[in-house]
């Protein structure tokens, strides 16, 4: 049942799974669809597609559940709507869940806690390490599922640190600001998600997409905190590190990298790289890696041939434009642009012209 695929012509029931990969072998994505009248079967399916165990209360024989998921590993991001009223007890499910409710309500009982999410609410549906109850209505959301190990390599710790490392100590935003924060986060994701495919297939561009997810969640919701600076990163935090994180960077700016791997590759920390970044260059670390990227767009812009425009019912010029558009998502998202309005305005920052411009040359 888990990982079914929304077909063109309308949705696919249990009955007839059928899944797409969308992305390279390192982050390959899936689109999943899943849709039941059955409140047993929409059990099962929650279990499976959460990784964990769930357990039914009451609920109506004949209710309607529909689950839509963009599975890229580390991160999820999905649409549940459940047209019934239903209690589940699930034990705990080791990730983030940070949900939206459209329409309804959900409310989330753990330890001796109990929160109630509505319309316009954000909120982590419990701790993550904790077993809860959920007791919910006619709920309509959006989610966001963040893996432990996403966050804390992207707050900085250790491969070998284990995941109780890090803990989220509240389920609400500490402001209504960081809400908005992490509001406008999901949205931006949503719609570069929605307006290229180029995305959706490129490591790059889905590795910063996984990397902004986390910083935005770790800087939105209470935790236990990050690795503390010390005065070993100070110390450091030499030109000498620049220079290696500057080579590792040139070298590797085709994978899939971010601050931590630059600094591991450095051997030093993150506090100190970006220690030495302030002191010794005129960016940061991740600056730089943006930048050496760009570069290396702008050549492939050099390189292109503008694509033949396929036979089609539009006139000429306007199949070139469609065209050529493709082509330039194509050249953003590979050097991990996820929006082509950011690419288009950084393109222009730096060299002055804009990625079509370059492209007609």
């Amino acid at each position: 049942m888990v990982g079914v695929d929304l077909p063109p012509s309308g949705p696919r029931g249990a009955h007839e799974p059928h899944r797409r990969p969308a992305g390279s072998a390192a982050h390959a994505a899936t689109w999943e669809f899943f849709e039941t009248t059955d409140p047993a079967e929409a059990c099962e399916f929650l279990g499976l597609a959460y990784s964990t165990s769930m357990r039914m209360g009451s609920a109506g024989d004949e209710q309607f559940m529909r689950h839509v998921r963009r599975d890229f590993g580390p991160f999820c991001v999905n649409d549940l709507f459940m047209g019934m009223e239903a209690r589940y007890e699930v034990s705990p499910i080791g990730s983030l869940v940070i949900v939206q409710p459209r329409t309804g309500w959900a409310e989330h009982r753990w330890a001796n806690t109990v929160e109630r999410v509505r319309p316009g609410d954000i909120a982590v549906v419990a701790p993550p390490h904790l077993p809860f109850t959920t007791h919910l209505r006619d709920l309509d959301t959006g989610s966001v599922q963040l893996s432990q190990r996403l966050l804390m390599r992207t707050a900085g710790f250790a491969e070998h640190q284990p995941e109780s490392a890090l803990r989220f100590t509240a389920t609400q935003p500490s402001s209504a600001g960081l809400a908005d924060h992490w509001a406008g986060s999901v949205t931006r994701v949503r719609s570069a998600l929605a307006a290229s495919a180029a995305a959706v297939n490129e490591p790059l561009a889905v590795g910063n997409i996984a990397r902004g997810l986390a910083e935005s969640a770790l800087l939105a919701f209470p935790h236990t905190g990050a690795p503390v600076p010390t005065s070993a990163d100070s110390h450091d935090a030499t030109a000498e590190a620049v220079t290696r994180a500057v080579a590792f960077i040139e070298e590797n700016a085709h994978i899939d990298i971010g601050l931590v791997d630059i600094a591991a590759a450095t051997r030093v920390t993150p506090h100190a790289l970006r220690i030495a970044f302030a002191r010794h260059h005129p960016t940061s670390a991740v600056g730089y890696l943006r930048g050496v990227r760009l570069g290396r767009a702008h050549f492939d812009l050099l390189a292109a041939v503008s694509p033949v425009p396929a036979d089609g019912p539009s006139t000429v010029a306007v199949r070139q434009e469609a065209a050529d558009a493709a082509l330039l998502a194509g050249v953003g998202a590979r050097w991990g642009f996820t929006s082509q309005a950011d690419f288009s305005a950084s393109y222009h920052h730096r060299y002055g012209v804009s990625p079509g411009d370059t492209l007609a040359l």
